[in-house]
């Protein structure tokens, strides 16, 4: 949570109430942290090092996990991997298989990198830059029968807000581009980086 929200305190007492039900701490450890507000992909990289498991699933809070027993289907398909190297996705009820917009990646994967989400973003194209270097690996792998549907204003599920609009202020999303485009070099050396794991994978 930003160290700011007004709404914190709120928060404190929504996720005290969860951690009392019994159905949420029989499946985790539930936490919360403040901080002050950082962008995106720093927060998701800080978030990676926090997880204790070994699938990463990046997530917004506009997402609905639609079907039942998806984190079943979720350990079936990345068993499929020995390696641990591949870059999944759920059907979003928008792009589909076209494009992969909550990346779900390995322990492994990140740390071979050495992050979830390069940094070089404000805020958009994290989830396209794993997507194009799990293209370049040879590793992407869409689960189209478990709907996580994405309540996004652009699919005209949901209504545009003050996070919207203060999303898309001062030119991020082109600058976000700007970037995509500039370093394509240092998501070929990821890839390559990536492939080198699986091969040493297979030598042991």
């Amino acid at each position: 949570m930003d160290d700011d929200d007004p709404l914190k305190f709120d928060y404190i007492l929504k996720h005290k109430s969860l951690c009392l039900e019994g159905n949420v701490q029989s499946l985790m450890n539930l936490n919360v942290f403040f901080d002050e507000p950082l962008s995106t992909p720093l927060l998701n990289n800080i978030l990676a090092e926090r997880a204790q498991g070994d699938v990463l699933i990046l997530a917004n809070d506009d997402q609905v996990f639609c079907d039942k027993g998806w984190d079943n289907r979720l350990d079936e398909e990345t068993a499929k991997y020995s390696d641990d190297i591949y870059c999944m996705w759920f059907n979003d009820g928008w792009y589909g298989e076209d494009i992969c917009t909550f990346p779900i990646v390995s322990r492994r994967w990140v740390e071979t990198l050495g992050y979830l989400t390069t940094p070089v973003f404000e805020k958009f194209n994290g989830d396209l830059w794993i997507w194009q270097i799990g293209q370049m690996v040879g590793r992407l792998h869409y689960i189209p029968d478990i709907l996580v549907e994405h309540l996004h204003p652009d699919t005209g599920k949901a209504e545009a807000d003050e996070t919207t609009a203060r999303n898309l202020r001062g030119r991020r999303p082109d600058r976000d581009r700007a970037m995509f485009a500039k370093f394509e070099r240092y998501r070929i050396l990821d890839a390559w980086l990536l492939k080198e794991a699986i091969e040493n994978w297979s030598k042991e």
